[in-house]
């Protein structure tokens, strides 16, 4: 097998999102460990990762159809919402949220002409992650299943921050 490895991104501007929860649930259980994990040391070096570790970066694109897709997927995967999968659910979900807020952070800069407030003071929203929050809310109401508290809570999460 062979694969594309680089010692730089292409293209080379681009953004680094050192969160170790972004792409798949988060391993480590306290804020502690994500720290040191986060820090990239290994046990020989001070830190908590194996000493076989290797920290790679891969490209992952993040746009409206993509973050929508990938919610798509989840319900492929998982099917309806309900008792037994409530917890994968949320925490997926929970993944594609983190997704819409740095499409919505990197297009307030962007497009800070059109970037709003929905309190004084409070953070900017931009009118593509509204756009995209909006349609996210209407695809986990259409398909709420019949878990106790997913989707609700991330639907609340959502209006709470984006809906104005």
């Amino acid at each position: 097998m062979h694969h594309n490895l680089d010692i730089h991104p292409i293209p080379e501007g681009v953004l680094y999102i050192n969160e170790m929860d972004f792409l798949e649930p988060n391993y480590y259980e306290l804020k502690e460990q994500n720290k040191k994990a986060a820090s990239g040391k290994t046990i020989a070096q001070g830190g908590i990762l194996p000493d076989d570790n290797v920290r790679i970066y891969v490209p992952m694109d993040l746009n409206a159809d993509k973050i929508m897709w990938r919610l798509y997927r989840i319900y492929m995967a998982l099917d309806d919402p309900d008792y037994h999968n409530e917890l994968e659910f949320s925490t997926a979900v929970g993944i594609i949220v983190s997704q819409l807020e740095i499409y919505d952070q990197v297009w307030v800069v962007r497009d800070a002409a059109h970037a709003v407030q929905k309190n004084e003071g409070g953070v900017y929203h931009s009118q593509k992650g509204i756009e995209l929050a909006k349609k996210i809310i209407e695809y986990l109401e259409e398909n709420e299943g019949c878990a106790e508290c997913f989707p609700y809570e991330t639907i609340d999460k959502l209006k709470d921050e984006f809906i104005f």
